[in-house]
C-alpha cells in the first residue's frame, strides 16, 4: 500500500565550500516511511530487501509509536490542555505499541518504494529538505531561527555527524506550500 503525503525535504548545502565545488543549494529529496512490527529482527529484513536491490541507505530515523503516543499524553499533562480523552490515548498506545515508523532517505527512492512494497512493507512517501551546516554550535540554531522569522514550522527534522567532521547532514519536513520561501530564507547562511 502506498500513501502520499504532503510536505518537504530538500538538500541544502550551507558551507562555502560546497558553493565552490558547484554543488546544488538546495534540492528536493523523496523520503520514504516504513511501518514496521516493533520486534527484533524487523529492521534487519527491511535493510536485507534495501541491499538485494543494491539501494543505499543515507538517513534513517525511527520512532516507536508508543513512544509517540506517551509523549502526547504527557504534554497534555503538563500543558493541562485536553488534546483528546485520557481513554483515548490508552487506547491509541495499546494499539500503537506493536510498531515502529522508519523514515528514510535512500539513493534510489523509486525502486526502494517498489522493492518494499512487494516485500509487503507498508510504505509512504514525503518530500523532504536534506542541508549541511557547518558542524559548529549554534547553527541548527541558525535555521530554526530563520524559519520561523519566515512563518515555516518545521514538523521534524533529524540529522547526524561525528565530532572530527567538519559539516553535519539534517533532515527536514515542512509544508510543501513553504518551500520556495525556505529557499529564499536559507540561501546566504554559511
Amino acid at each position: 500500500m502506498t500513501l502520499d503525503l504532503i510536505g518537504s525535504i530538500c538538500y541544502l548545502p550551507l558551507i562555502s565550500e560546497l558553493a565552490e565545488k558547484g554543488e546544488d543549494s538546495m534540492e528536493k529529496k523523496t523520503q520514504l516511511s516504513v511501518i514496521l512490527t516493533n520486534a527484533p529482527g524487523e529492521l534487519s529484513k527491511m535493510c536485507d530487501v534495501l541491499k538485494a536491490a543494491n539501494i543505499n541507505i543515507l538517513a534513517m530515523s525511527i520512532q516507536n509509536a508508543k513512544d509517540s503516543v506517551k509523549e502526547l499524553f504527557n504534554m497534555r499533562e503538563k500543558t493541562g490542555r485536553r488534546i483528546a480523552l485520557a481513554e483515548s490515548y490508552r487506547g491509541i498506545l495499546k494499539d500503537s505499541s506493536d510498531y515502529s515508523l522508519i523514515r528514510i532517505l535512500v539513493d534510489q527512492p523509486g525502486e526502494a518504494e517498489e522493492e518494499l512494497l512487494k516485500s509487503k512493507h507498508l510504505v509512504s512517501k514525503d518530500h523532504v529538505l536534506v542541508f549541511k551546516l557547518v558542524n559548529k554550535p549554534g547553527m541548527l540554531g541558525n535555521v530554526a531561527k530563520r524559519f520561523g522569522e519566515a512563518s515555516v514550522n518545521i514538523d521534524y527534522i533529524y540529522g547526524s555527524t561525528t565530532e572530527e567532521n567538519r559539516e553535519a547532514m539534517f533532515v527536514v519536513h515542512f509544508s510543501e506550500s513553504d518551500f520556495d520561501r525556505v529557499k529564499d530564507v536559507l540561501k546566504d547562511l554559511s
